[in-house]
């Protein structure tokens, strides 16, 4: 390893990304704690860890490769443990000409090189990626390479497709469910997808909206993979032709998950999707969800009366609970008495009440909600409105001196007015109670890293179903072509909200009680000055904070 270090500090000094001075710190620091010089200078501040790694590159006459936008062989992942990769900051990626593709942090390492080509028996083709890439791949490829071979070894010797499904992280299936679990949480996923076909068990993650998928399993391993998800969940596993819907609690890297787990029948076998809940993600504010001055000056007022209803509608995955915990955070105040109903409690805040509702015995939105009104809320936030009689006793009291918030399903807030119609709340009751509506959507943002600007052109605008004179900017900005690291190569960073905020009127009460369609509604309040989640989304594409295509996929 001195040879290395020697090497790499002589390297870096030619090419003067480091000064004599840096050089000596960082060796000195090495001498006393020991480390990787690379890490060391990029830690002091010495040195741009991904220019190290292109200089190394550029010096040995290797490739550069960025790996998250490389498609890492699982196959190949699997050649060496965990243990040895982490050891040299290596991870193999692939095959080329029958020669094993080895990422390296340190190319120089002619040591980690000559291991992995003795653990193999095969050739090694080194190329450099930097140590973060690396830790990332790692954790994410080599350890699920690791559950699936054992996998694929147990299920071999299995004479029935039945699979016995213990809690020993020593069984194949077990490791294989944590692992994707675990994997997951790493990239930050909403929801996982289990999906048995035909020709095997596919896995899906759902990231920013986005189903990617991540692996597919042989048929012979999807009794145990699907028992053994019903199993932490505590559903029935000799149950198959029956939806059935089931709860996860898990610690994952130190910090504390809750899974929602809905299993279907198909006839390859059930159906899982398991819905991902962070107990300690960052909680976000009414400043943080995107929306536009005049839409937080509308949430401000609305959240400032003492009494009435604030319905946030759209389809399910359109950032409902994450729009409603802002505004209780916004209202959290040691004045207020606030209680919620949920199904189930998604983050935990402190200074208010919070209920999880419990159908198996009895505890559902509407018994909670005749409860809660005893006990002398301020607020009351129930999580959805999903029948008639949550929504009665949930209007009635925001008529009794209560603010009550929840969610709705539906695809504008016009729409809500009528959905309160259908669900047999009388418009006189309904009309005096709602003080606004707020529907809403997500949108992916562009990644600030690697975003272009590109000029528009009305062709751009009618390809994707707008009108001609729809946007007014020049310039739109576009998402770069294979991404960046910073995205992981997608292009995209993170999600926001696009709003449709509209407030309760004269107007809109009038038509309410003469039971207008909702067009009817729309046209009021757009001449009331509403802004349509259409047109706040083309505002943020003229802002450069998503694009038009995503606008055109999500809102359109």
């Amino acid at each position: 390893m001195a040879y290395t270090r020697d090497r790499l500090g002589e390297l870096l000094l030619r090419e003067a990304v480091i000064t004599d001075e840096q050089l000596a710190e960082a060796l000195a620091v090495q001498a006393e704690h020991g480390g990787k010089l690379g890490q060391i200078l990029v830690g002091s501040g010495a040195a741009d860890e991904e220019s190290i790694a292109r200089m190394l590159a550029e010096q040995k006459g290797i490739e550069f490769i960025s790996l998250p936008m490389f498609p890492i062989d699982r196959e190949a992942a699997s050649l060496i443990p965990a243990r040895m990769a982490k050891r040299s900051s290596i991870i193999p990626i692939g095959f080329r000409d029958g020669s094993l593709v080895l990422a390296m942090a340190d190319p120089l390492d002619v040591e980690a090189i000559d291991d992995v080509r003795l653990r193999t028996g095969r050739s090694v083709t080194p190329v450099v990626a930097t140590g973060a890439q690396i830790d990332y791949a790692i954790e994410k490829f080599i350890t699920s390479a690791d559950a699936f071979e054992g996998l694929a070894v147990a299920v071999e010797d299995e004479d029935t497709e039945e699979l016995v499904v213990v809690g020993d992280e020593d069984v194949p299936i077990v490791r294989l469910v944590n692992q994707l679990i675990r994997e997951a949480v790493l990239d930050q996923a909403s929801d996982i997808h289990i999906e048995p076909g035909a020709h095997g068990v596919r896995v899906r993650f759902r990231v920013d909206g986005v189903l990617h998928e991540v692996m597919t399993a042989p048929n012979s391993a999807r009794a145990g993979l699907i028992s053994r998800v019903k199993v932490m969940a505590e559903m029935d596993i000799a149950e198959r032709r029956r939806p059935q819907d089931g709860r996860i609690g898990l610690v994952v890297n130190d910090h504390p998950v809750d899974m929602r787990v809905a299993a279907l029948p198909t006839p390859f076998g059930e159906n899982l999707v398991i819905r991902i809940l962070n107990h300690e993600a960052n909680q976000q504010t009414l400043g943080d969800l995107g929306m536009c001055d005049d839409h937080l000056a509308l949430m401000e007022r609305f959240l400032s009366r003492s009494y009435g209803e604030i319905l946030i509608s759209g389809p399910t995955g359109s950032g409902k609970s994450t729009s409603l915990y802002a505004a209780l955070m916004r209202l959290n105040q040691p004045t207020r008495k606030i209680i919620t109903i949920e199904d189930p409690i998604e983050y935990q805040i402190s200074g208010i009440t919070q209920m999880a509702v419990n159908t198996g015995i009895g505890l559902t939105f509407a018994n909670l909600l005749r409860t809660v009104l005893r006990s002398d809320p301020d607020v009351v936030m129930v999580g959805e409105i999903r029948d008639a009689e949550t929504a009665q006793i949930a209007t009635r009291a925001a008529l009794t001196g209560h603010l009550v918030l929840s969610s709705i399903h539906t695809n504008d807030a016009p729409s809500a007015l009528t959905r309160l119609s259908d669900m047999e709340v009388a418009p006189f009751v309904a009309s005096s109670a709602l003080i606004g509506v707020v529907a809403q959507r997500l949108v992916r943002r562009l990644c600030p890293s690697c975003k272009e600007s590109v000029r528009l052109t009305k062709a751009m605008l009618t390809d994707r179903g707008f009108a001609a004179d729809e946007l007014k900017a020049r310039t739109v900005a576009v998402k770069h072509d294979g991404g960046c690291d910073e995205c992981h190569g997608t292009g995209f960073r993170g999600r926001t909200g696009v709003f449709e905020i509209m407030p309760m009127d004269d107007e809109l009460e009038r038509l309410f009680l003469a039971e207008a369609p909702s067009e009817a509604l729309r046209t009021a309040a757009l001449a009331a000055g509403m802004k349509t989640l259409r047109a706040d989304a083309l505002d943020k594409v003229a802002a450069g904070v998503t694009s038009l295509d995503e606008v055109a996929r999500v809102v359109l």
